[in-house]
């Protein structure tokens, strides 16, 4: 009899791990930000493309133009 028990109590055990899984799994978190990563925006106006590049630890915005290419952030 006791047997019969913990069966079902692994089962709802398991069932319930599962599910909780997968809600996660479903609910994902594509909008969290990331900390101390940058983030990249680009921006078209009029025929021009204008990259910024954000640093998502301090908070600060910098303007990256051709001639900034491959320059640490500090260094913009």
């Amino acid at each position: 009899m006791d047997r019969d028990i913990w069966k079902k109590k692994i089962v709802y055990f398991l069932l319930g791990a599962l599910s909780v899984l997968g809600f996660l799994f479903l609910a994902g978190a594509n909008d969290f930000q990331q900390i101390g990563r940058y983030q990249i925006s680009t921006v078209v106006k009029r025929g021009f493309v204008e990259n910024y590049v954000i640093d998502t630890t301090t908070g600060a915005i910098k303007y990256v133009s051709d001639k900034n290419e491959n320059k640490p952030f500090s260094e913009i």
